[in-house]
């Protein structure tokens, strides 16, 4: 197993191992490490030891630390001089450190998951007003070869499209979740992968009517899938075009009202996944993450009614709870 271990100046990497908890869960071989006044580089050398002595012999370590030069690395340096099957990497984010929860099962190493680490470091880093330009300086330039091959690609997708579908053919929905965050955090790098989705669909009619709330959610989606924010009749629409057949889906509502829509509109959908309902002022806490007023609860009894099983899951690592009519039963206004 790789060992992860978080340090950094002051109280953040605690902090970055809590925040990076609210999307993953609990994730084993997950360490932090403070750094506080009057404390020095042995304190945190023996930090490091401690947390290593606790662990297999086998298992390797990628230190994250903040600053190149710092104590937390200086420190690192030392126990890594030792251990050539560890290793450092500075800058720490929490989209570094939730790129390298999600990658670092598979990794065969501490070095091939510093390369991730490095990698999704640079790339995370965004402008709002050019959220492409960043990603642009860690990449070489195109060659005209390229530009030209990209230019084609584009043209021949702006053709006529002959092709023959199925059309009895369907969309795919690997997973439908509410969440009237629809895409953040969570679903950008835990839900995403843990349904291997070829895309993400943002359904809702008033984002889709807010060009701002809109253009925010397209900047947040993972670079490797397609996002789309699209009002309910669109959704229902795209499901049913034999073009989009056997295509895996992510869906996002913000409320289980537009679920009802879409499955009667004609989506086969069999479990729900209920992750986040934020606090509205006159709403009940349904769980920690889930609140819902009296038209909330009649669509979830409805979605029952359908034949639809509900379940409460904040984050892919956490185990599922059924969302059942008794609890809805018990929710009084």
């Amino acid at each position: 197993m790789i060992q992860v271990i978080v340090a950094a100046h002051g109280k953040l990497a605690a902090e970055l191992v809590n925040s990076s908890e609210m999307v993953f869960g609990e994730v084993e071989g997950l360490h932090g490490v403070t750094f506080v006044p009057g404390e020095g580089q042995d304190t945190l050398v023996e930090k490091y030891e401690a947390i290593i002595a606790e662990c297999s012999p086998s298992d390797s370590v990628l230190f994250l630390v903040d600053l190149f030069g710092g104590s937390p690395y200086n420190a690192a340096a030392r126990v890594a001089a030792k251990r050539p099957q560890d290793d450092i990497v500075t800058g720490v984010s929490l989209p570094m450190l939730l790129e390298v929860l999600d990658a670092k099962d598979d990794a065969k190493s501490a070095e091939a998951l510093a390369d991730v680490a490095k990698e999704v470091g640079v790339m995370a880093v965004k402008s709002y007003r050019k959220p492409d330009d960043v990603a642009s300086f860690a990449q070489p330039e195109a060659t005209s070869e390229a530009k030209s091959a990209v230019n084609s690609e584009q043209e021949s997708e702006e053709q006529e499209d002959n092709t023959q579908y199925d059309p009895n053919g369907r969309m795919s929905v690997n997973l439908l979740r509410i969440d009237d965050r629809l895409i953040h955090g969570q679903v950008a790098t835990s839900w995403a992968k843990a349904v291997k989705c070829e895309a993400i669909f943002a359904i809702s009619d008033e984002v889709a009517n807010d060009e701002l709330r809109k253009e925010l959610l397209l900047q947040i989606a993972p670079p490797h899938l397609k996002a789309y924010v699209i009002p309910v009749d669109k959704a229902i629409k795209v499901y049913n075009n034999p073009k989009y057949a056997s295509r895996n889906i992510l869906m996002l509502v913000t409320k289980p009202e537009d679920a009802v829509r879409l499955i009667e509109g004609g989506l086969r959908i069999d479990t729900i996944n209920v992750g986040g309902m934020t606090h509205k002022e006159g709403n009940k806490q349904l769980s920690d993450a889930v609140t819902v007023n009296p038209s909330n609860v009649a669509a979830f009894k409805k979605l029952l009614d359908m034949g639809v099983k509900l379940s409460l899951q904040k984050v892919a690592a956490n185990k599922p709870v059924e969302l059942t009519r008794e609890k809805l039963d018990s929710i009084k206004f």
